[in-house]
């Protein structure tokens, strides 16, 4: 469950990691998923907000999701579960021919970051708030129709 995709330059997050919006995007998601608690991993020098989910979609026993989200609002928020099935919504230029904008998905089982896999993301709002309910928002669908098929598909996820 440890699988993160080692980009290359052209996609990763510009500027460190802010230690004060993961804050803010665990304290959101604890407070409303009852099945998430979330720490900050790496004492002196933050490297992602792990957030453990105590069930999982389908037949997973468990999930979490491993957030980084940089000081110029870029970010990954990457799903992984027992089942190492993975998926990522993540803000930050990259060298896709699509989508055009910041904001892309990297869809199941494996968030792969081949061109012709990576799609838009259902995600469009920037503030760490939003995010994060988007993010619990589209997990907990996820979770109630026992599938991470189609965890891209809502409308407005906040």
């Amino acid at each position: 469950m440890d699988s993160q995709d080692s980009a290359a330059e052209s996609h990763s997050l510009r500027g460190p990691l802010d230690r004060t919006a993961l804050r803010e995007f665990r304290d959101v998601v604890a407070a409303i998923e009852p099945l998430a608690t979330g720490s900050l991993e790496g004492e002196i020098r933050t490297t992602s907000l792990r957030i453990q989910l105590d069930d999982g979609i389908g037949r997973a026993d468990h999930g979490r999701f491993d957030v980084r989200w940089s000081t110029t609002g870029d970010y990954n928020i990457h799903y992984t579960d027992d089942l190492d099935r993975n998926l990522r919504w993540d803000v930050h230029p990259h060298d896709f021919p699509a989508p055009t904008g910041d904001e892309h998905y990297h869809p199941p089982p494996n968030a792969a970051s081949d061109p012709d896999s990576v799609e838009g993301s259902c995600i469009t709002v920037r503030e760490v708030e939003l995010v994060a309910r988007a993010t619990v928002t589209l997990w907990r669908d996820a979770y109630d129709r026992g599938s991470v098929n189609g965890a891209n598909e809502l409308v407005d996820p906040p």
